[in-house]
């Protein structure tokens, strides 16, 4: 039975483009081994964010602890131009510690931290049989592969959606692929660290096993009975599908009006039933792993993660995909937690939280060396039913760019989301009177002293992440209110 002071096993499950919101339980999407087996029989994190929307940089957070101004991977490693093609020298994952600490470690799925390093280099151990998301070696990408499978309609398809691009090759967003659930590539990671729960719960040796699904990303292209699992005509529209986007950058208003507004009302319901259908058959994926820790008789002293790396727009504000929207549905990621005995059923978490507050979990449950330097902190004392007084009381997102470097950085607190666009106007919600980002505050003086509060938190989070952003030469230092803003706003309160 468990207790802290034991060593768990730990298994994550990492999906990527899932939006928070798949989880909470009045979404229709249907994920019953997720939302009952896992946050049902522990822990469901509502306010769960990932520090940057991009697959790399988000998922060195996870395994580092630290925000991307400081691990190194500023962008998509397979980026043209990449920033950083690997972490910056001396930056450790908790895997190497857990290593060291005596856990076995092995590694299944979609890697993405490193193009300059995989997994084996920081302590797991890969179980061959593997390809990656994009066909090449476990995450590293094979040249002309990626162009090739997100960019070419697929042969075979039934009832797809194209998108239609001058000079570009049709992108196809939705589809129905032929075969059978098996036939999926998570389907076939599933089973793959099926077998490594079993091998490994024989060894004695305490275990962490990380799973990486990949087929949520788009292209939403899934076999049946997924495929026609939602009927679109139950589906509705996202509550913000009809903004106009007026008050925000211009490049979400380009993006709507050269891509997504080819797609109908009804395709945009359609693309969401698919999304959703691929979001179950990753929930199946999960209750295999699940049936595994009991077919081995380790359920009580596993700790079970399931997360994502980023979320997806899918129809949110009328656009798709991720990279340069602030927006909820593409920061807020899911995140259950069950750790039997520990962790007490059905606790809900309101805290804030980001991916990078697990590398220190792990690390402390495991009784492994800490982490230093770590901008996470350890969940322990949540998972046992207590907030700590100095827990964040908001979340900061660090995007510093794709290929074009759109900077943006987010501040949010309870009620105010401000985000500076370093290419653009800047963007002021009231989540609570206006929770689906719709109408654009930054511009309206009578919050000039929210927006201002939101910037000071803004700089303390820069400074503590040493984040990039303080050059003060005048053509790229324009915060409304500079660094030097916070000493003047702390001196008169003291």
């Amino acid at each position: 039975m468990s207790k802290v002071g034991d060593p768990p096993n730990i298994l994550i499950v990492m999906t990527e483009h899932q939006q928070g919101r798949t989880i909470d339980p009045n979404c229709p999407c249907r994920m019953p081994n997720v939302k009952e087996r896992i946050a049902g029989e522990g822990l469901r994190i509502e306010l769960g964010y990932t520090p940057n929307a991009l697959c790399s940089p988000a998922r060195a957070s996870f395994f580092t602890g630290l925000y991307p101004s400081v691990h190194g991977m500023y962008n998509n490693y397979h980026s043209m131009p990449v920033i950083h093609g690997g972490l910056f020298p001396g930056v450790r994952l908790f895997s190497e510690n857990l290593k060291k600490a005596g856990y076995n470690l092995s590694y299944i799925g979609k890697w993405h931290v490193s193009g300059e390093k995989g997994p084996a280099d920081y302590g797991w151990n890969v179980p061959k049989r593997q390809t990656s998301w994009d066909g090449g070696p476990l995450g590293f990408p094979k040249p002309g592969s990626r162009l090739r499978r997100y960019r070419e309609p697929p042969k075979n398809l039934k009832r797809y959606a194209i998108i239609r691009r001058n000079g570009w090759p049709d992108y196809v967003i939705y589809g129905t692929r032929p075969g059978k659930p098996e036939d999926m590539l998570d389907f076939k990671r599933g089973k793959i660290a099926a077998e490594e729960i079993m091998r490994l719960s024989k060894e004695g040796k305490p275990w962490v096993i990380y799973v990486g699904l990949t087929e949520i990303h788009d292209p939403y292209i899934v076999v049946e009975p997924y495929a026609s699992m939602y009927d679109p005509e139950e589906v509705p529209l996202p509550e913000n599908y009809y903004d106009s986007l007026e008050d925000k950058p211009a490049i979400y208003r380009r993006m709507r009006r050269q891509l997504w507004d080819q797609l109908s009302e009804e395709q945009i319901r359609e693309a969401i039933a698919y999304y959703w259908g691929l979001c179950t058959m990753n929930d199946d994926v999960v209750g295999m792993l699940l049936d595994a820790l009991e077919d081995a008789g380790v359920e009580d002293n596993t700790l079970v993660l399931f997360t994502a790396d980023h979320g997806d727009q899918v129809g949110g504000h009328g656009l798709f995909l991720k990279g340069v929207m602030p927006f909820e549905e593409s920061y807020r990621i899911p995140m259950a937690v069950r750790w039997p005995n520990v962790i007490k059923p059905k606790t809900t978490c309101q805290e804030f939280v980001t991916l990078c507050d697990f590398a220190p979990t792990f690390c402390e449950v495991a009784g492994a060396e800490p982490l230093n330097p770590c901008h996470g902190r350890s969940l322990l004392p949540i998972f046992e039913g207590s907030v700590p007084e100095d827990w964040p009381k908001s979340f900061y997102g660090q995007f510093l760019g794709t290929e074009y470097y759109y900077t943006q950085r987010i501040i949010r607190d309870r009620r105010y989301k401000y985000v500076f666009n370093a290419f653009d106007f800047d963007e002021l919600y009231d989540l609570q009177n206006d929770p689906y980002e719709m109408k654009n505050l930054a511009f309206d003086p009578k919050y000039e002293d929210v927006k201002k509060r939101l910037i000071e938190e803004m700089w303390r989070w820069a400074e503590k992440t040493d984040d990039i952003i303080f050059n003060p030469y005048p053509s790229v230092a324009l915060v409304p209110y500079g660094p030097q803003s916070i000493k003047k706003t702390e001196k008169r309160e003291t």
